[in-house]
């Protein structure tokens, strides 16, 4: 399978489920009174285009030709492992992915680091990674949904080392165990971002296995009501890091976070004026602005 043919079955899919649920939000009035504005729309706009026309591709060809020049022997030399052993793989996969991505992101939510050199990544990150947590207007009324799941600044995606290691995979041959692998991920992030009540109501529940039940599942895999917290304004917005596997968050990270309630405030204040702009949101770099991304400082 060609990697043109894979990157296309990964966009159909990751589209069709956008528009499914755009359309199930927007038919359930959930943007509407405030909860999305037109800059959010058009940062939504902004980010699809640049990441399918300019990141994506650029990181395609970017870490091929580097994997070409430092492992020219391993150029899909792998892909025989996924006929015998397709499920295990995509098990791996999804575990280093995670793992991968959930140590980028509490960097990018902890608190300066004392080494000069991991200050200054740190600082990028928390630069690329700040629109992702500003939504809404001054009036504190919105909210996230699907559509904020690619809201990034530029640079992120392209910066993150579990993409690299996707990218990886494909170099290796192993193109069904990206594509599941990347697909499952993608798709519950997009779900944990939109505004889905079930997991609530399951751990409200009346009966109380079942209720029990679903907050067992809360400390294996991330539910929409806990990716919310992570975008709320308080402490729990530097709370479940995770996007697909919360066991990081409960085992390794010691963030997870379980409520029965929506957050009552999202986003993080917006500090200057220019943020109006949609444009200088996406492209601004506050790398000399002192802004800090824990909890404590919003």
């Amino acid at each position: 399978m060609e990697s043109s043919t894979v990157n296309e079955q990964f966009t159909y899919i990751t589209l069709g489920l956008f528009s499914f649920y755009i359309i199930y939000e927007g038919l359930r009035g959930r943007y509407r009174n405030g909860r999305r504005t037109s800059k959010d729309w058009q940062l939504f706009g902004i980010s699809l285009a640049w990441l399918q026309l300019v990141e994506r591709p650029m990181l395609i060809v970017c870490s091929y030709f580097l994997y070409r020049l430092l492992l020219p022997q391993l150029e899909g030399n792998v892909g025989w492992a996924q006929e015998r052993y397709l499920i295990p793989l995509i098990v791996v996969f999804v575990l280093i992915d995670e793992l991968l991505h959930g140590a980028v992101h509490y960097l990018a939510h902890a608190r300066r680091a004392k080494n000069r050199f991991l200050a200054g990544v740190q600082s990028w990150y928390k630069g690329a990674h700040r629109l992702h947590h500003m939504n809404g207007g001054s009036d504190d009324k919105g909210q996230i949904g699907a559509p904020h799941t690619i809201v990034v600044s530029w640079g992120w995606p392209f910066s993150l080392p579990n993409y690299w290691f996707g990218t990886f995979c494909l170099y290796l041959g192993l193109w069904e165990v990206w594509l599941w692998g990347t697909s499952m991920k993608s798709l519950w992030g997009i779900h944990n971002h939109a505004n889905l009540t079930y997991d609530m109501k399951l751990l409200k529940h009346r009966n109380r296995w079942i209720a029990k039940t679903m907050y067992a599942l809360c400390h294996v895999f991330v539910f929409p009501n806990q990716h919310h917290h992570h975008h709320s304004r308080s402490n729990n917005s530097g709370k479940n890091l995770q996007n697909f596997i919360a066991l990081y968050d409960w085992l390794l990270w010691k963030k997870l976070v379980i409520s029965t309630e929506r957050p009552a405030v999202y986003g993080w204040r917006k500090t200057e004026s220019e943020e109006n702009s949609a444009l200088y949101r996406f492209f601004h770099r506050p790398f000399m602005d002192g802004w800090t991304l824990s909890g404590a400082d919003r």
